[in-house]
């Protein structure tokens, strides 16, 4: 959706559609406002034939509601929630990055593997956003009680600039929702499942702690642990299956990081960590002892490495927010009558001496380049997008 096709939303211009759910359509897309402001976002806006339905209103709205209290780095955040001609959306941020699964099979791909340390950092600070959302209270400083249900591998982003982001709060459990779950229905994707889970069972932030646990064993091994082939026989491998130490499925992994993931693996709750903190904890411990290169700096320059193409070709989508000079516009704003903005915009666009009218001006004084349209951006997971791993 590039060029003349672009379609304006409210005030949004929908660049490129990403994805579409089981509740929404899912848009790159650009705000624009005064002096040439721009920021790249994306748009998640409800399906056109749900706006009657209620319960999917309910769900939508939940999750704007759940997301918009959490305000952490590790967790992509909702700038806004409203409708357009009778239609719902949500606006968040817009992350340039991959899900963890697809970081390690590039990085299997073409460096040799990621390296431990990186997959360590990426885990504990998945665990970060976790805990955050675990520990999370409403305005009034009521907790929520916020259960994520959904942490699987495509909603865990790494972005190229190093930075991991927790996405997709959207089958989210949490007390004083709009919707409820219908009895009998299972949410979550089922390779990804804790055992209580599973079997339909109440849930506390401990079933998350395990959902990651999978993630990591998965990431450290490059092999799915529960997947099989059906429903029922990954739901039967979530509740029963052996689970063979990492370090003897990859020759390498040291032993004493077994004990980590057997740990958050704990088929009975009480024998898991008991919060994703602990979690956190135990890999920043983990990589103390072991003395591996593990800090957001290291991950940051094997992105910027191991994504060194794209984000050559899209750096213009790398730096989203472009002010553009407008010459008219600067003289508007600095007329005692025009409105008057902030000092970073005004800043950002210096009025120059008035040249005579007609003049033509000097070479080397063109506008400040925008992001082409016809430019594809990089590659972006957004809350919402289907992937094929179940």
């Amino acid at each position: 959706m590039v060029g003349s096709s672009v379609e304006t939303f409210g005030r949004y211009e929908l660049l490129r559609k990403l994805a579409t759910g089981g509740m929404g359509q899912v848009f790159l897309a650009r705000q624009k406002g005064p002096v040439g402001f721009q920021k790249l976002l994306v748009v998640k806006r409800l399906l056109p034939h749900l706006s009657e339905d209620t319960d999917f209103i309910k769900m939508f709205l939940d999750e704007a509601r759940i997301a918009g209290i959490l305000n952490h780095p590790n967790i992509a955040q909702i700038y806004e929630l409203g409708d357009v001609d009778g239609v719902l959306y949500i606006a968040m941020e817009y992350v340039q990055g991959e899900a963890v699964s697809q970081v390690n099979a590039r990085a299997n791909h073409r460096k040799g593997g990621l390296p431990l340390g990186l997959k360590c950092r990426i885990i504990a600070d998945a665990a970060a956003g976790l805990d955050h959302a675990h520990q999370a209270r409403s305005p009034s400083g009521r907790k929520l009680g916020l259960i994520h249900r959904d942490v699987s591998p495509q909603n865990v982003l790494v972005g190229f600039n190093g930075n991991v982001k927790l996405i997709d709060f959207g089958v989210a459990k949490v007390s004083g929702k709009l919707s409820h779950t219908v009895v009998g229905t299972i949410k979550g994707k089922h390779a990804y499942m804790s055992p209580e889970q599973a079997r339909d069972e109440e849930l506390d932030a401990r079933s998350d702690v395990y959902g990651l646990g999978i993630v990591f064993y998965e990431l450290l091994t490059s092999q799915r642990l529960f997947k099989r082939e059906s429903d029922l026989a990954t739901l039967k491998a979530v509740v029963g299956a052996k689970v063979i130490l990492p370090s003897e499925a990859v020759p390498g992994i040291p032993k004493s990081l077994d004990a980590v993931v057997m740990k958050a693996l704990a088929r009975k709750r009480e024998e898991r960590f008991q919060s994703a903190g602990e979690f956190q904890l135990a890999l920043e411990d983990f990589l103390l002892a072991e003395r591996l290169p593990g800090t957001p700096a290291h991950l940051t320059a094997f992105m910027k490495e191991l994504f060194s193409t794209e984000l050559e070709e899209e750096r213009f989508a790398s730096e989203p927010t472009v002010i553009q000079y407008d010459p008219r516009l600067a003289r508007e704003i600095s007329s005692p009558s025009s409105t008057k903005v902030a000092p970073a915009q005004a800043q950002a666009a210096p009025v120059k001496q008035a040249r005579p009218a007609g003049a033509t001006p000097p070479k080397g004084r063109a506008q400040a380049a925008q992001a082409p349209a016809a430019r594809r951006p990089a590659p972006v997971r957004a809350p919402g997008e289907d992937t094929e791993e179940t």
